[in-house]
């Protein structure tokens, strides 16, 4: 009887030691910025990524980035809503410090920013992610494109210490065809 007992406990042992090692497998999982999910433990078992459930099929991201916080396969992109751009604005100017006094221009509110398109955006309407660096289409999943920042209300975080307008590109999701009974 005591063999059985021994044998039992040996075998439970083993057991709770194999869940234990998946179990420890598994939290140090995660998946790349990008990729498609649909919650946030899809994307990180820490918390420290999030899936957002608003693009096609979930994306993987870091909300509210900074220089150098994305994860090296990812770029920090802020976003500023389209239907709130307002009017033109030059960025080579806009608030310009490097420039003659007569060429500066302060077409923006003090409230916003002189986007790298041309429009003024309220600062308050600001959101950043870390979004998937891409050279071409092909560098993105299915049902997103690589775009370029400058467009669509989308800006590549500046680093102070290097204040050129710089252009980057990152997967975002591929705009979709409305047919003409949607509009």
């Amino acid at each position: 009887m005591r063999t059985s007992m021994a044998s039992r406990k040996k075998l439970w042992f083993r057991l709770l030691a194999a869940i234990a090692l998946l179990v420890a497998a598994g939290l140090g999982c995660s998946r790349n910025i990008g990729d498609d999910c649909s919650v946030n433990l899809d994307c990180s078992t820490q918390g420290d990524r999030i899936c957002d459930t608003a693009q096609f099929e979930g994306y993987c991201t870091v909300e509210g980035c900074g220089i150098n916080t994305c994860p090296e396969e990812a770029v920090c992109v802020r976003f500023f809503p389209t239907k709130f751009l307002s009017k033109p604005c030059d960025p080579a100017t806009e608030d310009a410090v490097n420039i003659a006094p007569d060429k500066v221009t302060n077409d923006c509110r003090g409230d916003e920013v002189c986007l790298s398109s041309g429009h003024c955006a309220l600062f308050s309407l600001e959101r950043r992610f870390c979004m998937l660096k891409c050279e071409d289409n092909s560098d993105c999943r299915s049902g997103y494109e690589c775009r370029s920042t400058g467009t669509a209300g989308a800006e590549a975080l500046r680093d102070r210490n290097d204040p050129n307008l710089r252009v980057t590109k990152f997967c975002g999701e591929r705009p979709q065809v409305q047919s003409a009974t949607q509009q």
